[in-house]
């Protein structure tokens, strides 16, 4: 083996299954042409803009992420959202603005990449998250009933346009609905067949005949959007005006996106074993989104659907997502004006497919089945995004995330005794409401101790108004950053304590704790002597229990 073999191997550009990467890349690119295009709907640009997207987004995020099987590309959520955005500009403007939109979506993605920020999906929860993707797919089905009725309703929210549609079956166009009736039927029909691989496709076909065969008049077609070049498109540079009204709106693109990533990352390890380092994944697919900017692309992240499809179809590789690209390039030269023949309502029944296949029941029925605390975030969030817009449902669900997670995290600090029996067993029990006089009482302390979680534990030590001659031993384990709050907390502590005639010491102090200690002047409050580093064998724990038990003595 060559050593430049051996290289692509190591980048995940094996050789050896490239058989199946081309099956696999093949097969799939009929899903991401057909579904880039009705996204691109949902994002009410022209369908040719989806096929950008995968022919410029799929193939650099296949060159820069970590995760070789990550598929990137335009996704229901993402498109639901930008086109939203998009709303507040002229449809004439609009492929300008969604450059804008999908350039400034890379740059924030690609910092959180470079500033390593994966690590700040974990606090966003899974269900604040579940509820706001099924809000969103819930959004882009009541959306599409327009689409696939003719009916134009004048509201604005999808929730009432949905209600005011269906409340005006008089004034629908059946032939558009006998397009979008058959569109859905053929997928849902050939998805438990053997063509199910092929369904959207033949969908498509199917409601594409439909209008020349019984000549409906009626029905608009993807070439009343636009034009449809034959050719790939030539780099446009961005019109940065746009910048200020795409700010917002971007950095919540870049949130969704970035989330949706992250279940990629830990879902599927790299075919070395190892899983993808997320940071990276987000600077890959911030490249992803640059390129795509410049050919007027959607906005794109990691698709845990095409990951698992491709996996699904075989692939070996990165080769699998550059061959996609490569089938786009294809569809766009060789049936670009065909794809003008295309109706409407059949690209609008794909979406609600996509919208259902948004909805993840497993994932619903877990976090209803965990808690109540669960059940309503998630509940909360999916509200949220049916009547908010989605860039402030976004931001609510992120804000909601982090509130929960300080409020459990300061209800999980507690404070325990901690006690020996007469065998020298050690048990652990609720802390006394008093202190007792004369004895030694030691502490050990879990949870967080930042903000909250502080405040909660002064509520929880041992009152000691009416104690006199104790020491307190109040065991540090474990914690490298103490807080101010915290601090302050232990100073009031040591106060009452020292009034009475008491003393608390620190014990299993890390080096990093005792220098914030000391540059707090907090060791001159406790006294030098009465705050014990942590030690490999406990040797100073038992050296503060001896001097504390000399203390109390009669």
């Amino acid at each position: 083996m060559s050593e430049t073999t051996k290289r692509l191997n190591l980048q995940g550009f094996s050789t050896k299954g490239i058989a199946s990467d081309l099956s696999a890349g093949l097969t799939k690119s009929i899903d991401s042409v057909t579904g880039g295009m009705a996204n691109a709907l949902l994002a009410g640009v022209n369908p040719m803009y989806g096929l950008y997207t995968v022919l410029a987004a799929t193939p650099v995020g296949a060159l820069f992420t970590s995760s070789v099987y990550m598929n990137i590309d335009s996704t229901g959520a993402l498109s639901a959202a930008a086109g939203s955005f998009l709303l507040i500009v002229p449809s004439s403007d609009r492929p300008a603005a969604l450059a804008v939109l999908t350039l400034l979506t890379g740059v924030f993605m690609l910092l959180a990449g470079l500033l390593k920020l994966g690590f700040l999906t974990r606090f966003i929860s899974n269900a604040v998250l579940r509820g706001f993707i099924t809000g969103i797919g819930v959004n882009i089905i009541l959306g599409q009933l327009s689409g696939i009725t003719g009916y134009d309703s004048s509201y604005h929210n999808k929730v009432a346009q949905a209600i005011d549609t269906l409340l005006h079956p008089g004034q629908w166009d059946y032939q558009i609905l006998l397009v979008g009736v058959v569109t859905i039927a053929v997928v849902v029909v050939l998805d438990r067949t053997r063509l199910n691989k092929l369904s959207l496709l033949i969908a498509l076909l199917a409601g594409t005949a439909l209008v020349p065969i019984l000549n409906l008049t009626t029905v608009p077609l993807v070439s009343s959007l636009g034009e449809l070049p034959s050719t790939l498109p030539r780099p446009v540079m961005p019109d940065f005006s746009y910048v200020p009204l795409m700010l917002a709106p971007a950095f919540s693109l870049a949130i969704i996106a970035l989330a949706q990533s992250a279940g990629v990352s830990q879902a599927y390890p790299n075919p070395d074993g190892e899983y993808p380092n997320a940071s990276r994944d987000f600077s890959g697919q911030g490249a992803a989104n640059l390129a795509a900017s410049l050919v007027q692309g959607l906005p794109a992240g990691g698709s845990l659907g095409g990951t698992t499809y491709l996996l699904k179809l075989g692939a070996k590789s990165r080769w699998a997502n550059l061959i996609i690209a490569v089938s786009a390039a294809v569809v766009i030269l060789v049936f670009g004006p065909a794809i003008g023949k295309i109706p409407l309502a059949a690209l609008s029944a794909l979406l609600i497919i996509v919208g259902y296949q948004t909805i993840n029941f497993r994932d619903i029925r877990l976090n209803w089945r965990t808690n109540v605390s669960n059940r309503a975030l998630m509940i909360t969030t999916f509200v949220a995004t049916l009547f908010l817009p989605l860039q402030e449902a976004i931001f609510f669900g992120v804000a909601l995330s982090f509130a929960v997670f300080a409020y459990r995290e300061s209800e999980s600090t507690t404070v325990v005794e901690a006690v020996t029996d007469e065998k020298g067993y050690a048990t652990e029990k609720p802390v006394p409401d008093d202190l007792p006089s004369d004895k030694v009482t030691r502490l050990n302390i879990y949870g967080s101790l930042f903000f909250a979680g502080a405040r909660n534990l002064e509520e929880d030590l041992p009152e000691v108004d009416n104690t006199h001659n104790a020491v307190v031993i109040l065991s540090l384990r474990g914690y490298h950053e103490l807080g101010s709050t915290f601090i302050t907390v232990l100073g009031r502590y040591v106060k009452a304590l020292q009034a009475n005639g008491n003393t608390l010491m620190l014990v299993n102090v890390s080096q990093a704790a005792h220098e914030q200690l000391l540059r707090t002047h907090f060791l001159a409050v406790i006294g030098e002597g009465n705050v014990f580093l942590v030690s490999e064998h406990g040797e100073t724990t038992l050296q503060a229990n001896e001097q504390a038990q000399q203390l109390v003595q009669p």
